[in-house]
């Protein structure tokens, strides 16, 4: 679907460096569970919550009633046709729509997200004209994990505290308050907006209606002024909407005119974690993953030499190290990490290798990476959870039944789709890397790394052509999985040390 050219089921999305994000889609309907005007963190990066999911917007003029939003309603109904009014969009330096009306008015909108602010930032003007033009908001708000979906009930609490402009919610009570810093007027006038179709979930198979509510309006004369609206966690509602709205988006301009879009669209996976800092493994569904943490800061931040990014990334990590182990996941309700990944912890190893290699003598926090490596060698040496650990040959063998504890990690049910128990090939080349770059401090690991070494290149080669992507498998010594997997070109390259030539 196109409008003046635009593809209106693209999508955007403004990260805040916490967790939290603002996404859409360029024709404002609203197609995933994930789009949402204000999604926070509450223990960044995890526990995310939907506080604000979209808007209601239309704009009057002495032609009559015009809108500027587009809402998807189940069976199949979009409605009303703001989406139609839309004349251009443009995604740099943050989402911006150009709206042509009937009667010739031309309103820009703008939507970005505050660095390290948990704040969202809209705000609308009316190109220069004559006569009357108003503009009216309704915010539509939920409260709910960010997986979940919101359904019509009488637990929510439509009442707000109000100073002006400025209305603070908290629609249920252990969940953050939300407030809206505006520069209009608001009236409160509850109401319920039902069935909203989200097509992106239907088309996966899953639960993809929901219902959100309304608990009043904003007006603002655009004739006047620009409009300005800022949502945000927290129920402070002191600050004046306009000037603080210029303020955020004249310091996001400058922050991100410094780099180029890539420089930035890399830089937007980094966030803090506790007093650290870590790696989204994707937008919107993921939080971060160690393994995926690991492999992705190689080129996101050391090889764009954010080194102080990486110093905080590596130093937060090296803080978790259990018994060898680095988790693979922090659960998004604050739960006990996941330690089920075999070679996130070996990860974490060449990453500490890439760090010191860019860094050189500017290198900091070397004592707690170095205490970090060396434990994550001795746990795997010594043996530790699902059957991790050297094997007579030197060779790293893993796996129970019941775990997924490669990169190929999918699970039906109990099902692991791929579980590679015994000896996998990457695991290997990450293997005798980590020794390697180990024995370099601690010499003590270089016998074990040439053992390793030189029984990979014995029992690896597979007579019909490649390499096997397990040998022992399932434990069973000899027995082979020949399949062809992209897994083995990390013994030719990706690494420091390359198994092969």
């Amino acid at each position: 679907m196109t409008s003046a050219g635009i593809a209106l089921d693209a999508e955007w999305l403004e990260p805040d460096g916490i967790g939290g994000f603002a996404s859409g889609t360029v024709g404002l309907a609203r197609t995933r569970r994930y789009h949402a005007l204000l999604l926070l963190a509450e223990t960044p990066p995890t526990r995310r919550v939907v506080l604000v999911n979209g808007i209601e917007a239309w704009v009057e003029t002495s032609a009559g009633r015009f809108a500027i939003s587009s809402q998807h309603y189940a069976p199949d109904i979009t409605f009303p046709g703001g989406a139609d009014a839309i004349t251009a969009f443009d995604h740099d330096p943050w989402p911006t729509w150009r709206f042509t009306l009937p009667d010739g008015a031309v309103i820009t909108q703008e939507i970005a997200t505050a660095r390290d602010a948990c704040t969202t930032v809209l705000r609308w003007r009316r190109a220069p004209g004559r006569g009357s033009c108003r503009l009216t908001v309704r915010p539509l708000l939920s409260g709910r994990d960010y997986h979940a979906l919101h359904r019509e009930n009488a637990g929510f609490r439509f009442d707000g505290l109000v100073r002006g402009g400025n209305v603070a919610w908290r629609p249920y009570e252990p969940l953050p308050a939300v407030s809206a810093l505006t520069s209009g007027a608001y009236a409160a006038a509850p109401e319920w907006y039902r069935n909203f179709l989200y097509a992106a979930e239907q088309d996966r198979g899953l639960d993809c209606i929901e219902d959100l509510a309304s608990p009043g309006l904003f007006t603002f004369d655009l004739d006047a002024a620009p409009a300005a609206m800022l949502l945000r966690g927290g129920d402070d509602i002191w600050a004046r909407a306009a000037p603080l709205a210029d303020d955020l988006l004249a310091t996001e301009r400058t922050r991100r005119e410094k780099h180029s879009p890539l420089r930035r669209a890399a830089a937007c996976y980094t966030v803090d974690r506790g007093t650290g800092q870590t790696i989204i493994a994707g937008f919107p569904w993921f939080t971060d993953w160690g393994r995926d943490t690991f492999i992705a800061m190689r080129g996101l931040v050391i090889g764009a030499g954010r080194l102080d990014a990486a110093t905080a990334i590596l130093a937060a990590w090296a803080g978790v190290v259990s018994e060898g182990m680095l988790p693979n996941r922090f659960p998004d309700d604050g739960a006990t990490p996941e330690y089920n990944a075999v070679d996130a912890s070996l990860w974490f190893v060449i990453a500490v290798h890439d760090y010191r290699e860019a860094a050189g003598e500017t290198a900091r926090c070397d004592g707690v990476l170095h205490d970090a490596v060396q434990a994550i060698l001795r746990g795997y040496a010594a043996g530790t959870r699902f059957g991790i650990a050297p094997d007579t040959d030197g060779l790293l063998r893993a796996g129970v039944p019941g775990v997924q504890l490669t990169w190929m990690d999918a699970k039906i049910g109990d099902r692991v789709v791929t579980p590679r128990i015994g000896k996998p090939v990457e695991v290997q080349a990450l293997w005798i890397n980590a020794l390697t770059i180990g024995a370099q401090r601690v010499p003590h690991w270089a016998s074990l790394a040439a053992q390793a070494r030189a029984s990979f290149l014995k029992r690896f080669p597979n007579p019909a052509g490649g390499l096997y992507d397990v040998v022992d498998a399932d434990h069973v010594p000899g027995r082979t999985d020949a399949k062809l997997r992209p897994n083995q070109i990390l013994t030719v390259g990706g690494l420091p040390y390359p198994l092969l030539d």
